[in-house]
Protein backbone atom coordinates (compact mmCIF):
# COMPACT_ATOMS: atom_id res chain seq x y z
CA UNK A 1 0.00 0.00 0.00
CA UNK A 2 2.83 2.47 1.01
CA UNK A 3 5.11 1.40 -1.60
CA UNK A 4 1.85 1.83 -4.45
CA UNK A 5 1.25 5.60 -2.81
CA UNK A 6 4.66 6.57 -3.00
CA UNK A 7 4.81 5.31 -6.90
CA UNK A 8 1.52 7.39 -7.39
CA UNK A 9 3.45 10.49 -6.18
CA UNK A 10 6.57 10.20 -7.94
CA UNK A 11 4.28 9.90 -11.14
CA UNK A 12 2.65 13.02 -10.08
CA UNK A 13 5.88 14.92 -9.77
CA UNK A 14 7.25 13.90 -13.46
CA UNK A 15 4.55 15.25 -15.11
CA UNK A 16 5.33 18.15 -16.80
CA UNK A 17 2.37 18.45 -19.01
CA UNK A 18 4.21 19.94 -22.06
CA UNK A 19 7.47 22.28 -22.00
CA UNK A 20 4.84 25.14 -21.66
CA UNK A 21 2.96 24.42 -18.33
CA UNK A 22 4.40 22.28 -14.89
CA UNK A 23 2.40 20.36 -12.28
CA UNK A 24 2.97 21.28 -8.56
CA UNK A 25 3.63 17.89 -6.55
CA UNK A 26 0.66 15.93 -5.10
CA UNK A 27 -1.98 17.72 -8.28
CA UNK A 28 -3.91 14.25 -9.55
CA UNK A 29 -4.23 14.69 -12.92
CA UNK A 30 -5.02 10.74 -13.22
CA UNK A 31 -8.78 11.52 -14.38
CA UNK A 32 -9.39 11.06 -18.39
CA UNK A 33 -11.46 14.58 -18.19
CA UNK A 34 -8.65 16.42 -15.80
CA UNK A 35 -6.22 15.56 -18.68
CA UNK A 36 -8.69 16.30 -21.27
CA UNK A 37 -8.89 19.86 -19.39
CA UNK A 38 -5.76 20.10 -18.76
CA UNK A 39 -4.96 19.38 -22.56
CA UNK A 40 -6.70 22.11 -24.09
CA UNK A 41 -6.02 24.76 -21.17
CA UNK A 42 -2.43 24.03 -21.90
CA UNK A 43 -3.05 24.32 -25.58
CA UNK A 44 -4.59 27.77 -24.81
CA UNK A 45 -1.52 29.43 -22.89
CA UNK A 46 0.66 28.07 -25.96
CA UNK A 47 -1.85 29.90 -28.72
CA UNK A 48 -0.28 33.10 -27.33
CA UNK A 49 2.29 34.83 -29.20
CA UNK A 50 3.13 38.28 -27.89
CA UNK A 51 0.38 40.58 -28.34
CA UNK A 52 -1.36 38.88 -30.48
CA UNK A 53 -4.44 37.27 -29.16
CA UNK A 54 -5.37 33.77 -30.27
CA UNK A 55 -8.77 33.23 -32.09
CA UNK A 56 -11.08 33.23 -28.75
CA UNK A 57 -13.91 30.89 -30.72
CA UNK A 58 -11.90 28.43 -30.59
CA UNK A 59 -11.92 28.31 -26.77
CA UNK A 60 -14.54 30.35 -25.46
CA UNK A 61 -18.56 29.69 -26.04
CA UNK A 62 -20.55 32.42 -28.17
CA UNK A 63 -22.38 33.46 -24.60
CA UNK A 64 -18.92 35.40 -23.54
CA UNK A 65 -17.83 36.42 -26.82
CA UNK A 66 -21.67 38.34 -27.24
CA UNK A 67 -20.29 39.88 -24.00
CA UNK A 68 -16.62 40.60 -24.36
CA UNK A 69 -14.15 40.42 -27.68
CA UNK A 70 -11.70 39.63 -24.79
CA UNK A 71 -13.70 36.96 -22.55
CA UNK A 72 -10.26 36.50 -20.76
CA UNK A 73 -10.35 38.74 -17.88
CA UNK A 74 -7.01 37.35 -16.40
CA UNK A 75 -5.12 38.57 -19.74
CA UNK A 76 -4.06 41.80 -18.64
CA UNK A 77 -3.24 41.42 -15.03
CA UNK A 78 0.69 42.96 -14.96
CA UNK A 79 0.14 45.37 -18.40
CA UNK A 80 -0.85 45.90 -21.85
CA UNK A 81 1.07 42.68 -22.91
CA UNK A 82 -0.77 39.20 -22.03
CA UNK A 83 -0.01 37.23 -18.60
CA UNK A 84 0.44 34.10 -21.07
CA UNK A 85 3.22 35.18 -23.17
CA UNK A 86 5.41 37.15 -21.46
CA UNK A 87 7.48 34.38 -20.22
CA UNK A 88 6.61 33.54 -16.86
CA UNK A 89 6.44 29.37 -15.90
CA UNK A 90 2.87 28.72 -15.27
CA UNK A 91 2.70 26.03 -12.62
CA UNK A 92 -0.39 24.43 -11.59
CA UNK A 93 -0.56 24.27 -7.98
CA UNK A 94 -4.10 23.30 -7.87
CA UNK A 95 -6.66 21.07 -9.84
CA UNK A 96 -10.09 20.59 -8.83
CA UNK A 97 -13.06 18.55 -10.90
CA UNK A 98 -16.49 19.57 -9.83
CA UNK A 99 -19.94 18.54 -11.08
CA UNK A 100 -20.16 21.66 -13.77
CA UNK A 101 -16.09 22.43 -14.30
CA UNK A 102 -12.88 21.62 -13.78
CA UNK A 103 -10.90 24.47 -11.83
CA UNK A 104 -7.27 25.02 -12.30
CA UNK A 105 -5.51 27.51 -9.79
CA UNK A 106 -1.73 28.68 -11.56
CA UNK A 107 0.84 30.43 -10.69
CA UNK A 108 3.14 32.67 -13.20
CA UNK A 109 6.38 33.18 -11.99
CA UNK A 110 10.02 33.80 -13.14
CA UNK A 111 13.29 33.03 -10.91
CA UNK A 112 15.80 35.78 -10.50
CA UNK A 113 20.10 35.33 -11.27
CA UNK A 114 19.61 34.48 -7.08
CA UNK A 115 17.17 31.85 -7.88
CA UNK A 116 14.59 33.71 -5.71
CA UNK A 117 11.02 32.80 -7.16
CA UNK A 118 9.00 36.26 -8.39
CA UNK A 119 5.21 35.56 -8.76
CA UNK A 120 3.56 37.38 -10.49
CA UNK A 121 -0.21 36.12 -10.39
CA UNK A 122 -2.02 33.30 -9.70
CA UNK A 123 -5.41 32.88 -11.40
CA UNK A 124 -8.06 30.79 -11.03
CA UNK A 125 -9.69 29.50 -14.84
CA UNK A 126 -12.67 26.74 -15.32
CA UNK A 127 -12.72 24.50 -17.82
CA UNK A 128 -16.38 22.89 -18.71
CA UNK A 129 -17.58 20.34 -21.17
CA UNK A 130 -20.47 20.94 -23.74
CA UNK A 131 -22.59 17.87 -24.65
CA UNK A 132 -20.42 16.77 -27.31
CA UNK A 133 -17.67 16.51 -24.99
CA UNK A 134 -15.57 19.65 -26.10
CA UNK A 135 -13.86 21.92 -23.65
CA UNK A 136 -14.45 25.52 -23.00
CA UNK A 137 -13.74 27.84 -20.84
CA UNK A 138 -16.29 29.27 -18.37
CA UNK A 139 -15.77 33.20 -17.05
CA UNK A 140 -14.52 33.40 -13.55
CA UNK A 141 -16.62 36.49 -13.55
CA UNK A 142 -20.07 34.43 -14.06
CA UNK A 143 -19.01 31.89 -11.45
CA UNK A 144 -17.77 35.05 -8.79
CA UNK A 145 -20.81 37.64 -9.56
CA UNK A 146 -23.71 34.44 -8.51
CA UNK A 147 -24.67 36.86 -5.95
CA UNK A 148 -23.82 40.34 -7.26
CA UNK A 149 -26.23 43.18 -7.99
CA UNK A 150 -27.25 45.21 -10.69
CA UNK A 151 -28.39 49.00 -11.26
CA UNK A 152 -28.77 50.14 -14.50
CA UNK A 153 -28.75 54.52 -14.90
CA UNK A 154 -28.25 56.04 -18.38
CA UNK A 155 -25.71 54.19 -20.29
CA UNK A 156 -24.12 52.38 -17.69
CA UNK A 157 -24.88 49.25 -16.04
CA UNK A 158 -23.74 49.01 -12.37
CA UNK A 159 -22.55 45.23 -11.03
CA UNK A 160 -21.99 45.63 -7.30
CA UNK A 161 -21.57 42.71 -3.96
CA UNK A 162 -24.76 41.93 -2.20
CA UNK A 163 -22.92 44.33 1.03
CA UNK A 164 -23.25 47.29 -1.08
CA UNK A 165 -25.92 50.24 -0.93
CA UNK A 166 -26.09 51.39 -4.07
CA UNK A 167 -26.21 55.36 -3.80
CA UNK A 168 -28.54 57.29 -6.59
CA UNK A 169 -27.06 60.43 -6.06
CA UNK A 170 -23.11 59.80 -6.75
CA UNK A 171 -24.65 57.55 -9.85
CA UNK A 172 -26.32 60.36 -10.75
CA UNK A 173 -23.05 63.08 -10.04
CA UNK A 174 -21.10 60.68 -12.80
CA UNK A 175 -23.92 60.03 -15.45
CA UNK A 176 -23.55 64.37 -15.66
CA UNK A 177 -19.83 64.57 -15.83
CA UNK A 178 -20.10 61.90 -18.50
CA UNK A 179 -22.87 63.78 -20.41
CA UNK A 180 -20.85 66.98 -20.14
CA UNK A 181 -17.52 64.90 -21.62
CA UNK A 182 -19.30 63.94 -24.50
CA UNK A 183 -20.66 67.21 -25.33
CA UNK A 184 -17.36 68.81 -25.20
CA UNK A 185 -15.16 66.34 -27.37
CA UNK A 186 -18.58 65.82 -29.25
CA UNK A 187 -19.04 62.35 -28.64
CA UNK A 188 -21.69 59.60 -28.68
CA UNK A 189 -23.02 57.87 -25.34
CA UNK A 190 -21.66 54.42 -24.98
CA UNK A 191 -22.94 51.09 -23.37
CA UNK A 192 -20.58 50.87 -20.23
CA UNK A 193 -20.00 48.12 -17.83
CA UNK A 194 -19.01 49.60 -14.22
CA UNK A 195 -18.00 46.92 -11.65
CA UNK A 196 -17.49 48.25 -7.97
CA UNK A 197 -16.42 46.90 -4.64
CA UNK A 198 -14.52 48.60 -1.52
CA UNK A 199 -11.61 47.41 -2.86
CA UNK A 200 -9.41 46.67 -5.26
CA UNK A 201 -8.07 43.15 -3.76
CA UNK A 202 -11.89 42.31 -4.51
CA UNK A 203 -12.23 43.13 -7.89
CA UNK A 204 -9.01 41.60 -8.60
CA UNK A 205 -10.91 38.30 -6.91
CA UNK A 206 -13.80 38.67 -8.83
CA UNK A 207 -11.78 38.28 -11.91
CA UNK A 208 -10.56 35.22 -11.02
CA UNK A 209 -7.35 36.36 -9.36
CA UNK A 210 -5.80 35.05 -5.98
CA UNK A 211 -2.98 37.03 -6.60
CA UNK A 212 -1.13 39.60 -9.05
CA UNK A 213 1.16 42.42 -8.32
CA UNK A 214 -0.46 45.29 -7.15
CA UNK A 215 -2.78 43.59 -5.04
CA UNK A 216 -2.17 44.32 -1.04
CA UNK A 217 -0.39 47.25 0.04
CA UNK A 218 -2.12 50.22 1.56
CA UNK A 219 -5.65 50.31 0.87
CA UNK A 220 -6.30 53.20 -1.15
CA UNK A 221 -9.23 54.07 -4.01
CA UNK A 222 -7.65 52.55 -7.33
CA UNK A 223 -9.39 51.05 -10.94
CA UNK A 224 -8.82 49.89 -14.35
CA UNK A 225 -10.29 50.78 -17.57
CA UNK A 226 -10.77 48.62 -20.43
CA UNK A 227 -11.39 50.33 -23.45
CA UNK A 228 -11.91 46.96 -25.66
CA UNK A 229 -15.00 45.72 -24.14
CA UNK A 230 -16.15 49.37 -22.08
CA UNK A 231 -15.67 48.43 -18.80
CA UNK A 232 -14.47 49.92 -15.95
CA UNK A 233 -13.03 48.28 -12.37
CA UNK A 234 -13.36 50.55 -9.53
CA UNK A 235 -12.46 49.94 -5.68
CA UNK A 236 -13.09 52.85 -3.00
CA UNK A 237 -14.81 55.32 -4.66
CA UNK A 238 -18.20 53.72 -5.36
CA UNK A 239 -20.60 54.70 -8.38
CA UNK A 240 -18.52 58.09 -8.85
CA UNK A 241 -14.96 57.07 -10.72
CA UNK A 242 -14.98 59.50 -13.36
CA UNK A 243 -11.45 58.98 -13.99
CA UNK A 244 -11.87 55.22 -15.65
CA UNK A 245 -14.83 56.38 -17.45
CA UNK A 246 -13.04 59.44 -19.24
CA UNK A 247 -10.09 56.49 -20.25
CA UNK A 248 -13.00 55.00 -21.75
CA UNK A 249 -13.93 58.24 -24.19
CA UNK A 250 -10.99 59.63 -24.80
CA UNK A 251 -7.81 57.29 -24.83
CA UNK A 252 -9.02 55.77 -28.28
CA UNK A 253 -9.19 59.10 -29.62
CA UNK A 254 -5.10 59.57 -29.17
CA UNK A 255 -3.72 56.23 -28.56
CA UNK A 256 -0.18 57.48 -29.62
CA UNK A 257 -0.42 60.52 -26.54
CA UNK A 258 1.89 60.24 -23.91
CA UNK A 259 -0.63 62.57 -22.00
CA UNK A 260 -3.61 59.78 -21.45
CA UNK A 261 -2.90 59.16 -18.22
CA UNK A 262 -2.94 62.99 -17.68
CA UNK A 263 -5.72 63.69 -19.07
CA UNK A 264 -7.99 61.53 -17.25
CA UNK A 265 -6.37 63.23 -14.17
CA UNK A 266 -7.36 66.44 -14.93
CA UNK A 267 -10.69 65.32 -15.18
CA UNK A 268 -11.34 62.58 -12.40
CA UNK A 269 -8.16 63.38 -10.23
CA UNK A 270 -6.24 60.65 -8.93
CA UNK A 271 -6.90 57.85 -5.95
CA UNK A 272 -9.73 60.30 -5.26
CA UNK A 273 -7.84 63.41 -4.61
CA UNK A 274 -7.78 66.39 -7.15
CA UNK A 275 -4.95 67.28 -9.28
CA UNK A 276 -3.98 69.82 -6.72
CA UNK A 277 -3.74 67.89 -3.62
CA UNK A 278 -1.12 65.69 -5.53
CA UNK A 279 0.99 68.38 -6.24
CA UNK A 280 1.51 69.52 -3.06
CA UNK A 281 2.71 66.12 -2.01
CA UNK A 282 4.82 66.22 -5.18
CA UNK A 283 6.38 69.97 -4.35
CA UNK A 284 7.11 68.80 -0.68
CA UNK A 285 8.75 65.71 -1.80
CA UNK A 286 10.87 67.94 -4.69
CA UNK A 287 11.74 70.56 -1.97
CA UNK A 288 12.95 67.63 0.10
CA UNK A 289 14.70 66.29 -2.58
CA UNK A 290 16.19 68.48 -4.98
CA UNK A 291 18.46 66.22 -7.01
CA UNK A 292 15.74 65.02 -8.46
CA UNK A 293 15.61 64.94 -12.49
CA UNK A 294 12.57 65.70 -13.94
CA UNK A 295 13.56 66.25 -17.90
CA UNK A 296 11.92 62.49 -18.31
CA UNK A 297 9.03 62.64 -17.15
CA UNK A 298 8.21 58.70 -17.10
CA UNK A 299 11.11 58.02 -14.61
CA UNK A 300 9.61 60.10 -12.01
CA UNK A 301 7.34 57.13 -11.20
CA UNK A 302 7.28 56.89 -7.37
CA UNK A 303 7.21 59.30 -4.31
CA UNK A 304 4.67 56.83 -2.01
CA UNK A 305 1.78 55.25 -1.95
CA UNK A 306 -0.68 58.13 -2.27
CA UNK A 307 0.85 59.85 -5.05
CA UNK A 308 1.91 58.96 -8.75
CA UNK A 309 4.18 62.20 -9.51
CA UNK A 310 4.33 61.06 -12.97
CA UNK A 311 0.44 61.36 -13.30
CA UNK A 312 0.25 64.21 -11.40
CA UNK A 313 2.84 66.08 -13.41
CA UNK A 314 0.86 64.72 -16.56
CA UNK A 315 -2.17 66.23 -14.68
CA UNK A 316 -0.79 69.72 -14.45
CA UNK A 317 0.65 69.94 -18.05
CA UNK A 318 -3.24 69.18 -19.38
CA UNK A 319 -4.45 72.31 -16.69
CA UNK A 320 -1.81 74.45 -17.93
CA UNK A 321 -3.13 74.35 -21.10
CA UNK A 322 -6.55 74.28 -20.55
CA UNK A 323 -6.07 77.54 -18.32
CA UNK A 324 -4.71 78.99 -21.05
CA UNK A 325 -6.63 77.74 -24.54
CA UNK A 326 -9.45 75.68 -23.18
CA UNK A 327 -11.08 73.10 -24.23
CA UNK A 328 -9.43 73.76 -27.91
CA UNK A 329 -5.88 73.51 -26.31
CA UNK A 330 -6.46 70.14 -25.24
CA UNK A 331 -7.30 68.83 -27.83
CA UNK A 332 -4.76 70.58 -30.04
CA UNK A 333 -2.30 69.17 -27.11
CA UNK A 334 -3.17 65.36 -27.11
CA UNK A 335 -2.08 65.02 -30.94
CA UNK A 336 1.37 65.04 -29.92
CA UNK A 337 3.03 62.21 -30.08
CA UNK A 338 6.10 63.38 -27.54
CA UNK A 339 6.94 65.11 -24.31
CA UNK A 340 9.61 66.62 -26.67
CA UNK A 341 7.11 68.24 -28.84
CA UNK A 342 4.80 69.14 -26.42
CA UNK A 343 7.59 71.15 -24.73
CA UNK A 344 8.72 72.62 -27.68
CA UNK A 345 5.43 73.81 -29.31
CA UNK A 346 3.35 74.06 -27.02
CA UNK A 347 5.71 75.87 -23.94
CA UNK A 348 8.18 76.91 -26.02
CA UNK A 349 11.28 75.35 -23.81
CA UNK A 350 14.37 73.11 -24.98
CA UNK A 351 14.90 69.72 -23.37
CA UNK A 352 17.33 71.34 -21.06
CA UNK A 353 14.98 73.44 -19.87
CA UNK A 354 11.98 71.03 -18.98
CA UNK A 355 13.62 70.46 -15.31
CA UNK A 356 13.32 73.97 -14.15
CA UNK A 357 9.63 74.57 -16.05
CA UNK A 358 8.26 71.33 -14.37
CA UNK A 359 9.72 72.23 -10.95
CA UNK A 360 8.23 76.11 -11.24
CA UNK A 361 4.99 75.19 -12.16
CA UNK A 362 4.34 72.58 -9.54
CA UNK A 363 5.32 74.98 -7.19
CA UNK A 364 3.33 77.70 -8.60
CA UNK A 365 0.09 75.16 -9.11
CA UNK A 366 0.36 73.03 -5.82
CA UNK A 367 -0.17 76.76 -4.29
CA UNK A 368 -0.33 77.17 -0.52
Amino acid sequence: MIKTALSAILLLLSFKGSAQIYINPGVDTSLQQVKAALHFYDNYLLSFKGKTLPDMAKYWPASELKKRTVPDQLIYAINDDPLYAQGYSPTILYIRPTEKYIQFKTQFSYADSLKHIMTMAVINSYVAFDNSGQPYFINPLTINMADWRTNSLANIVFHYPPYYKFDRKRADSLIRKITMLEKGWGLKPMAIQYYMANNNDELYRLKGFDFAVGMGNKNKPSGKSDDKDNQVFCGGLGENYFHEVVHLYLNRLFPNSPLQEGLAVFYGGSMGRPVKWHLKRVNQYLLAHPNVDLTNIDDFWYTDTYTNPGSAIQGMICSLIYQKDGLAGLKRLMRYTSYTDIFEKEFHITKEQVNVFIRTAIRDQAGN
